[in-house]
């Protein structure tokens, strides 16, 4: 059975990704260290200033773009979409795509890839601040804001969205419906995975294999911010 992990994205080895123009690619999750075939991969990507992604499609496979800093654009079947922190930009399966960071600064984001379910939907790009937040079920004083799933413009394969746990908080009773890989953005805590305890600090990616249950805590009196991806998308938390 597949074994839940944390990674830190310093102690990742950076790759040139395909298709990219000086920019790397950390990788939290591969098929073969997720023991999974829902995900193509999950990381961190970085294009430098003078960088980009260049036309490429990947066919059946869905991407969702989480924008950590920097700001950038995609041209997408011919058309022109700008995003900025805090932005997914989705660009479904069988799109013509390229990527561009806009000024100097380094434009950062978590790459979610699966193919499995593809259906085709319209790219779009959605911000986490204009998201109803809606209660993390069995979960105290934890906030999750939908950005992309089934029923707002994304399609089966990906449901991602950003979680909020305040230091008093905490995620619990909670069973994996799915795969699903969760970035750290800020905070410290740890995850209880089938009675594991894995610490995390930010820059943490987690995995946490279908069936596995789990507990998500903060710790130090810091909120705890996530950037998760479940695959294919699932329904549990919707309140």
């Amino acid at each position: 059975m597949a074994k839940a992990y944390v990674k830190n994205y310093y102690d990742l080895a950076p790759a040139a990704p395909a298709k990219h123009l000086n920019a790397h690619a950390f990788a939290f999750g591969v098929p073969a260290t997720m023991d999974s075939d829902t995900y193509g991969f999950f990381s961190i990507c970085e294009i430098r200033f003078g960088g980009a992604a260049i036309l490429d499609n990947h066919k059946d496979a869905d991407h969702c773009y989480f924008i950590l800093s920097g700001k950038g654009y995609s041209i997408i079947n011919g058309k022109r979409y700008e995003y900025k922190v805090g932005d997914v930009m989705w660009i479904p399966g069988n799109s013509d795509h390229e990527m561009y960071p806009i000024g100097v600064q380094t434009l950062k984001f978590v790459v979610t890839l699966t193919p499995k379910e593809f259906s085709q939907t319209e790219p779009f790009i959605r911000n986490v601040n204009d998201v109803a937040p809606i209660a993390v079920t069995d979960a105290k004083n934890a906030t999750a804001f939908p950005i992309s799933n089934p029923t707002n413009g994304g399609s089966n394969t990906i449901d991602f969205q950003v979680v909020e746990i305040l230091p008093d908080g905490h995620v619990s009773g909670q069973v994996a419906e799915s795969d699903q890989m969760t970035y750290v953005i800020s905070g410290r805590g740890y995850v209880l995975a089938d009675g594991e305890k894995l610490p995390l600090v930010a820059e943490d990616g987690f995995y946490i294999p279908k069936g596995v249950k789990y507990e998500i805590h903060p710790e130090g009196g810091q909120c705890l911010r996530l950037a998760q991806s479940f695959g294919p998308a699932r329904m549990s938390v919707r309140g």
